[in-house]
């Protein structure tokens, strides 16, 4: 059974991010909405820090620009390997990568470590940011 049709049944944000988890494929995974609230994290501690919303959408809506290079989660640095400039971007901190989905309504960002199968990783998160997407999120 694919991600996308295990959340066709999950109607609370907690229970996406435990079908994200349980893939085995994301250290750590949350969901904000586009002002930077919580809506749902895999782990307590990791949240972003207040003004790191507006650079990551800084970032998403301006790709080109130097200052969209380097972005910020959860107080840890990342390095843009990749962004597309709409839905997507691929991030490298230290020891770990970072994908975010941006859909219409929320941010959807999975931490998987440098040694993971990055497509896999980033495939998780692309795939709830999709499904979302299909419910006008």
């Amino acid at each position: 059974m694919l991600l996308h049709d295990k959340f066709e049944d999950v109607d609370e944000w907690d229970d996406y991010l435990n079908i994200m988890m349980a893939s085995n494929q994301l250290e750590l995974c949350a969901i904000y909405n586009m002002r930077g609230r919580l809506l749902a994290s895999s782990d307590g501690e990791f949240e972003v820090v207040n003004g790191e919303i507006p650079r990551i959408l800084n970032a998403f809506n301006h790709p080109n620009q130097s200052e969209s290079r380097d972005v910020d989660i959860a107080g840890q640095h990342y390095s843009v390997c990749i962004n597309d400039g709409k839905y997507g971007m691929l991030l490298k901190g230290g020891v770990r990568y970072a994908t975010i989905c941006k859909t219409s309504r929320v941010l959807v960002v999975g931490l998987h470590k440098v040694n993971t199968d990055n497509d896999l990783s980033s495939a998780a998160v692309m795939n709830l940011g999709d499904f979302l997407v299909t419910k006008g999120m």
